[in-house]
């Protein structure tokens, strides 16, 4: 027995020591994958030890950490369309591998509605994006992953505050009630992304621009981003689709070991541009020599200075605002369950004091394969975002923002009174900027979980069903309170505020598709139906006359009884649609496409409850046939062509019937009573917007795909828009919602990219340049719609047939009127000094008949240019964009050249070069009596040109050479974002709106966007 275990013993010893020395003699190796055409890196990639059964797949960014027996091995590299490759080390522990594109096997799979299709299959218009080709910096939501990325998109930010939002508009705009906004899908679920909360509370400022309900999307969770432009591509969505649809893919398990990636940057956020206004010996200087022209009284002259005055923008601002992201990542799976989740934290303080969001994220996506032909999976993501406001928007006076005071503050004074308050200005009716900033708060919270479950089965042959189920809750709180540092909450004894709402829909749908190929014929088809339901609630309280500032919103009920009001609502619209799409392919190049859903909304009336959207596409792919195959500089070349129709359902709720609401009050036998009234006449016929829409367009490749891009053309039109007409009195209303009218959109789009180097050093360029044409065709015989306010500025754009939506309407300034100019030619109050307008109808006076159109909000063509440098581990990623041919109303100058009174602060240039009789100006006025002759304050001086050049982004990058320990892979880099702009612009920012929208560009009081310097690292492991 002793000997037995000895023997034992002696076995287990050598067997350990054969373990341990197999231990010790491994080597770690690392490396990364790539395209050998392109450079591009290829995650995912599977590298074994030939001959053992040791092996790894690439990270997310390619690269891949290995322990080998020895330096001596030979590795087995695959990856799915790609030639695999066997390669022997020869004492070599880090390498760049490089595969050939397989081209009977690689093709790109696109996602688009309700399935995916082959890149070079697609016979729409659709812009697929990898995360390669997204936009790198300080990313806060998707929007801004593919900002000048896709031709014939334009992503315009509404504002610069944290968590602000922006305006995404898919080849143009085309309606003016309805929403021009895209439809956004997320993992197969349309989301609603309307604002949940959308007022500022009382005596409470609030931004026009509403924030951006995507910041609750981490952007690293994002695998892909499709954006469907043409009608074939969006008539699958059918009423939801004339804007078109924006296809977002989270990223998913991969079978193989455990990969975790942890990204974290940090850095600081600076005023890019700020504007010049008078400083206190300036604005002591011009005010009192406007005052001895005759421009004010006594009254109105400054004093002289005892200090160095205040900077008010300054003190509002913080110099180096910080922002921090951390993102951490799980990834992996056998063959049956892969799975990838994630976690999130984002803080960005903003610009202004006071102001900041910061987001709190979790994401899960699982798949499970219950046998070969069955499987399972769920998407979840929730999140808890919180914003910190400051009042700021359109509003003027005592209920001003932050940035109107600020700029229109008497800088002469001091920021503390000797009482101990913020001191006031005696010739002005504004609160002090500072008092605004802290006195008026404002907070939000909100809770956002969404997500989709699925089950897909394969039978017979080549069919899969598939059943689908989504939801989509929000939840939201604002609150704001006002104080007694200010001028409102000290005269009412403070305001407070607090509304909350919910916004839920939710998702089923159940597909059939066929995928089967037949000789020459391959057919992809997919039919189903599906159904959407949103509810969204509302309420809201306040009250005044607190007894102390110390609860805030806390306890509304220590406000005084006879001011707490509250209100709430609650709306539900549903959709439900029938859809069918077919693919075919004959000989891989000929293509056809048609597509049909007939959609049917609660939210149009009794005779048009169902609307129907047809689609239909060809595409040649001329590379394939025998007269081109001999061409080698052209790798492929398809033409494609489609029409399609699509809708736009997005007008609110109830616009079709008869709704109740509040009317007068009565008092009957002594007891006060609320009347009710109908709010709306009924209108059974209204349906949705349809959109009309022709494409052609080309793909091509040149030198084995080297050079490779897009053209298309196209023309879209809406019809039956709604619009709100004019109806008799004697209805007791005057107007009712109707369809009539239409506008079209067309332009050209250019997509190229370039691989200019590829090797040791890769360099890589693409281009985007996109123009657009929009035009009113129709108003069903309404002359014009005039519109649009910005405080006391009104009437600032007109609607017009033949004109683009909201054209600038004014008037023109040609001068400036001087002495020795024969006055008897106007009948206007004019002298020397004062703006000289164009009389365009000779009629001796200038009016309201003599305003002409002097600019839009379209610009003529955008475009972006991004080059990608790689060498020895080393990256260069530099980003150019810019527009052309666009204008904005810039209602700071409004305020600068018509001023409610003489003491407001203004923009320092036409203050400090106006016209005197020792500097007679042909350029500015004299500034002694701007509004003798009536406030035109839209003009050819206010409507500036907003056209510019930006260098957005720099980002310069690092791959650490690890070859040993945990870290499989370590990427460092620094970056800067809004780096220099080339503009003639005069506001913080010709690429802000905080009018809201792409389609009317207004700027006031606008918060400006930050210039952020970042520096970051990523870890894989």
């Amino acid at each position: 027995m002793k000997t037995i275990v000895k023997i034992k013993v002696v076995v287990s010893t050598v067997l350990l020591l054969m373990c341990i020395n197999e231990v010790l003699a491994q080597v770690r190796i690392s490396g990364s994958v790539a395209n050998e055409l392109s450079g591009e890196m290829l995650p995912g990639a599977s590298v074994k030890v030939v001959g053992a059964t040791i092996g790894v797949s690439t990270d997310e960014k390619g690269h891949f950490s290995l322990q080998v027996p020895n330096l001596q091995v030979s590795l087995s590299v695959s990856y799915m369309g790609y030639l695999p490759r066997e390669i022997k080390l020869n004492n070599r522990s880090a390498l760049k591998i490089l595969l050939t594109p397989d081209a009977s096997q690689l093709e790109e799979i696109v996602v688009v509605g309700y399935g995916t299709v082959k890149k070079s299959d697609i016979t729409g218009s659709v812009t697929a994006l990898k995360r390669a080709d997204f936009n790198e910096g300080p990313i806060a939501s998707a929007d801004q992953l593919f900002f000048g990325k896709a031709p014939g998109v334009q992503v315009v930010q509404n504002s610069g505050e944290p968590g602000g939002g922006f305006s995404v508009n898919i080849r143009g705009v085309g309606s003016i009630n309805a929403g021009n906004s895209p439809l956004y899908v997320v993992d197969g679920l349309p989301l609603d992304n309307s604002t949940v909360v959308s007022g500022g509370g009382e005596n409470f400022t609030n931004s026009r621009a509403p924030r951006n309900p995507l910041n609750t999307i981490n952007p690293a969770d994002i695998e892909s981003i499709e954006i469907l432009k043409d009608a074939s591509a969006t008539a699958i969505y059918g009423s939801r689709g004339a804007n078109g649809v924006v296809m977002i893919t989270t990223k998913k398990g991969k079978a193989g070991r455990l990969s975790i990636t942890y990204d974290a940057y940090g850095g600081i956020q600076q005023v890019a541009n700020n504007i010049k206004l008078l400083n206190a010996g300036e604005y002591q200087q011009v005010m009192n020599d406007i005052i001895d022209a005759g421009g004010g009284s006594e009254n109105d002259r400054v004093a002289t200075l005892t200090n160095d005055g205040t900077d008010w923008l300054g003190s509002v601002f913080r110099k180096n605002a910080p922002t921090h992201n951390h993102n951490l990542s799980f990834s992996g799976g056998n063959e049956n369950t892969q799975f990838n989740t994630s976690f999130n934290y984002y803080a960005q303080d903003g610009l202004i004091i006071n102001s900041a969001f910061k987001r709190y994220s979790a994401r899960l996506n699982l798949e499970h394969r219950v046998k070969e032909n069955f499987k399972l999976g769920v998407n979840i993501n929730t999140s808890y975002t919180k914003d910190d406001f400051v009042p700021n928007g359109f509003d003027l006076n005592e209920r001003a923002g932050v940035i109107y005071a600020a700029i229109n503050y008497d800088p002469t004074l001091p920021v503390w009174a000797d009482n101990g308050r913020y001191f006031l200005s005696p010739n002005m009716n504004i609160d002090n900027p500072l008092a605004i900033a802290n006195g008026k708060d404002a907070f939000s919270n909100s809770y956002r979980t969404f997500g989709t479950a699925y089950a897909e089965y394969n039978f017979l042959n080549g069919f899969k069903a598939k059943i689908n189920v989504g939801g989509d809750i929000v939840s939201q709180r604002t609150d704001t309170y006002v104080d007694r540092s200010t001028i409102d909450g000290l005269a009412a004894g403070g305001i407070g505020s607090i509304e909350q709402g919910k916004n839920s829909n939710y998702l089923g749908e159940a597909t059939l598709s066929y995928n089967r190929s037949f000789a020459e014929h391959q057919i992809n088809a997919v039919v189903g139906m599906t159904g959407q339901k949103f509810i969204d609630d509302n309420f809201f309280a306040s009250a005044r006359g607190f007894a102390s500032d110390a609860t805030g919103t806390n306890n509304l009920n220590l406000g005084d009884p006879l001011t707490r009001q509250n209100t709430s609502n609650k709306a539900i619209n549903s959709l439900l649609s029938y859809l069918a799409r077919i693919n075919y392919s004959y000989k891989d190049k000929y293509l056809f496409t048609t597509a049909f859903r007939a959609d049917g909304s609660s939210r149009f009336g009794e005779n048009n409850r169902f609307g129907y959207f047809p689609s239909f596409a060809l595409g040649w792919k001329i590379k394939e046939e025998d007269f081109m195959k001999s061409i080698n500089s052209i790798s492929s070349l398809k033409l494609r062509a489609s029409w399609g129709r699509t809708g736009n359902q997005e007008i609110g709720n109830y616009q079709s019937l008869s709704t109740l609401s509040s009317g007068w009050t009565a008092v009957l036998d002594g007891v006060q009573v609320i009347g009710i009234a109908p709010s709306r006449i009924p209108n059974p016929n209204l349906k949705w917007e349809s959109s009309e829409q022709v494409n052609i367009g080309i793909d091509f490749g040149l030198f084995k795909d080297r050079i490779s891009g897009t053209i298309d053309w196209y023309k879209k039109d809406t019809k039956d828009m709604l619009l709100n007409l004019p109806v008799p009195r004697s209805s007791g209303f005057s107007t009712m919602m109707t369809n009539v009218g239409s506008v079209q959109n067309s332009g050209l789009e250019l997509g190229i990219t370039s691989n200019n180097l590829i090797g040791a050093f890769q360099w890589t360029t693409t281009a985007m340049f996109t123009t657009l044409r929009n035009k009113v065709k129709s108003l069903g015989g309404i002359p014009n719609i005039i519109t649009g306010s910005a405080g006391s500025t009104s009437q600032v754009a007109i609607i017009q047939e033949g004109e683009p939506l909201n054209s600038f309407y004014g008037y023109q300034i040609v001068g400036i009127w001087q002495e020795n100019d024969d006055f008897s030619s106007t009948v206007d109050n004019v002298q020397a000094g004062d703006f000289k307008y164009l009389d365009v109808n000779g009629d001796k006076t200038v009016n309201a008949a003599d305003r002409v159109i002097i600019g839009k909000s379209f610009p003529d063509f955008t475009y972006s240019l991004t080059n990608n440098f790689q060498y020895k581990g080393f990256g260069l990623y530099i980003f150019i964009e810019g527009v052309q041919g666009v204008s904005m109303l810039n209602n700071n100058l409004v305020d600068t050249y018509f001023p409610p009174n003489l003491r407001r602060n203004r923009l320092a240039e036409p203050l400090l070069n106006r016209w005197t009789p020792q500097n007679p100006s042909n350029v500015y006025p004299s500034f002694v009596t701007p509004n003798t002759q009536g406030q035109k304050g839209v003009n050819n001086y206010t409507v500036e040109d907003a056209s510019y050049i930006r260098l957005n982004t720099v980002r310069i990058s690092y791959n650490l050479p690890i070859k040993s320990g945990p870290i499989a892979g370590a990427t460092v880099y620094v970056s800067g974002q809004n780096l220099y702009t080339i503009t003639d612009y005069t506001g913080f920012d010709p690429a802000l709106n905080p009018n809201g929208g792409a389609n009317f560009r207004m700027d006031w009081n606008a918060y400006p966007a930050p210039r952020t310097y970042l520096f970051g690292a990523t870890l894989n492991f």
